[in-house]
C-alpha cells in the first residue's frame, strides 16, 4: 500500500515539473507537498515494518525462553544424577585406596562400591534450541542482555566443560581401570570377581585410584552448571511476571 502511494506522488512530482500552465513557484510548491506525503508515507512504512518485526521478535522470544526453561528443568534433573554419582564414585574411590593401603576389605562396601569401576558418567545436555536460535543469528530478540549473557555462557563455556569432563572421566575408566580389571581379574562359575583384594591392593592399581582430584574438578563443574541453570531459570520467571 505505501509503495502504491509514493508512486502515485512520485507520478505527481514528475507532472508538476513538467507542466507548462505553472510557473516555477507553484510547481515548488506543489513539489515540496508531493515530496513531504513520499516522505510521510516511507516513515509510516518503515514504522509499521519494524512494529511488525518487533512482535514477531517478542513473539520469537517468549517461545524460546519457555522452551528454555522446559530444556533447564531436564538438564538440571540429570546434573543433579550425576553429581551425586559422582560423589558415590569419590566416596568409594577414597574407601578402596584405604583398602589397598591396608584397610580391611568390607563385602557390603565392596558390593555398594564396586560398580565405579566400569562407570561411565555423560551428561546430554539439551542445546538444540539454543544451537538452532544461535545459528539463525536471532540471540540479540532476547532483550534482558544479563539473560543472554548467561544462556551464552551456559551453553558455550560451562557445558562443555561438562561434557569434556565426563570424556576423561569415562575414557580413564574404561582405558585405565577396567583394562587392568580385565587382564587381572579371575572369575567364579558365576562369574564374580573373586580376588578383589589382590586388585586393590596391586600398586599399578592402587596408582590408577589416585584419581580423586578430577572427580572433585568435575563434580565443581557440575555445581555451576546447576548454579547457572537455576539463575536463568529465575531470570526467565521474572521476565514472565512483567
Amino acid at each position: 500500500m505505501a509503495e502504491d502511494e509514493i508512486r502515485k506522488h512520485g507520478k505527481a512530482v514528475y507532472e508538476a515539473l513538467s507542466s507548462p500552465k505553472k510557473n516555477w513557484q507553484h510547481k515548488l510548491k506543489d513539489i515540496l507537498v508531493e515530496i513531504l506525503i513520499i516522505v510521510f508515507a516511507v516513515s509510516i512504512s518503515i514504522w509499521f515494518h519494524n512494529w511488525s518485526e518487533e512482535l514477531k521478535d517478542r513473539k520469537l522470544e517468549r517461545e524460546f525462553l519457555a522452551g528454555l526453561r522446559t530444556d533447564l528443568l531436564s538438564d538440571l534433573k540429570e546434573m543433579r544424577g550425576d553429581t551425586a554419582a559422582y560423589h558415590v564414585i569419590l566416596n568409594g574411590t577414597l574407601y578402596f585406596r584405604r583398602v589397598g593401603a591396608g584397610e580391611a576389605l568390607n563385602a557390603d562396601s565392596l558390593k555398594d562400591y564396586n560398580w565405579i569401576f566400569f562407570a561411565n558418567v555423560r551428561k546430554q545436555a539439551r542445546a538444540s534450541r539454543f544451537e538452532a536460535l544461535k545459528s539463525s543469528g536471532k540471540l540479540d530478540i532476547i532483550e534482558d542482555k544479563i539473560l543472554l549473557a548467561n544462556i551464552i555462557s551456559l551453553y558455550q563455556e560451562i557445558n562443555p566443560t561438562i561434557t569434556e569432563g565426563d570424556r576423561e572421566f569415562t575414557s580413564y575408566n574404561t582405558d585405565r581401570i577396567g583394562t587392568f580389571i580385565d587382564s587381572h581379574a579371575k572369575l567364579d562359575s558365576a562369574n564374580n570377581i573373586t580376588n578383589w583384594l589382590d586388585l586393590l591392593r596391586n600398586t599399578q592399581f592402587r596408582m590408577a585410584l589416585f584419581r580423586d582430584n578430577s572427580i572433585r574438578e568435575n563434580i565443581r563443574a557440575y555445581e555451576v552448571g546447576i548454579n547457572k541453570s537455576n539463575e536463568i531459570i529465575l531470570q526467565i520467571g521474572s521476565q514472565s511476571k512483567e
